[in-house]
């Protein structure tokens, strides 16, 4: 199924890169365009309320597609930069940063609350919001320094013939609309960080 779907993504990119080919629209437009889907997908996951997320949601899925249009349009252009990757990688930073501030503002307080014995509370959602946030930003920085030091992309997502974890971020989409959105934060926070460790361990590796 990720395998199809990911074939869909590729020959969708490609229409709107011959149609974008032949306007004035750069790459680095889309990329920003990109960005503020984003922006604005954070401001209505940040109401807390299922149809503002349900729009939310679609608005991510749109941000995180656009990330395949402006590399195809940048390599029909010509038009491959360093300033061009730079602005990707942040934007890309970026865009998961916002998702993940705008779902955190919209869950009701106390929802990660642990107790113990009910003498202590512990709310997770802000450690879970802040590790997240750590952990994109520090991803970003190896794969910023593995470029300078290889003049190579930094290491993908894990895949296999049929799956990419790339993919799993479209699972915001359905995951919202059965009412778990929640459940996805939850999901991608954690993951995020065992996704930078499990980079941090490669570039250890590749540099000693």
């Amino acid at each position: 199924m990720f395998k199809y779907r990911k074939k869909i993504d590729e020959k969708i990119a490609a229409k709107i890169v011959k149609y974008l080919i032949k306007t004035s629209v750069t790459p680095n437009q889309v990329t920003t365009f990109s960005l503020l889907l984003a922006a604005f997908a954070a401001v209505f996951f940040s109401f807390g309320i299922y149809f503002f997320s349900v729009i939310g949601s679609i608005l991510f899925i749109f941000s995180k597609f656009l990330d395949h249009v402006d590399g195809q349009l940048a390599r029909e252009l010509k038009k491959e930069s360093k300033f061009g990757w730079y602005y990707d990688s942040f934007v890309d930073t970026a865009t998961y940063i916002l998702m993940f501030i705008g779902i955190s503002a919209g869950i009701p307080p106390g929802t990660f609350e642990i107790k113990f014995f009910s003498i202590v509370d512990l709310d997770l959602q802000n450690y879970l919001l802040f590790s997240a946030i750590i952990a994109s930003i520090f991803n970003t920085l190896l794969g910023i320094i593995h470029r300078y030091r290889t003049s190579k992309d930094f290491y993908g997502f894990p895949e296999t013939d049929k799956v990419a974890l790339e993919d799993g971020i479209y699972l915001i989409g359905p995951i919202t609309w059965i009412g778990l959105i929640n459940l996805f934060f939850l999901a991608a926070t954690i993951g995020s960080v065992v996704f930078v460790i499990y980079n941090l361990k490669r570039f250890v590796k590749t540099f000693n």
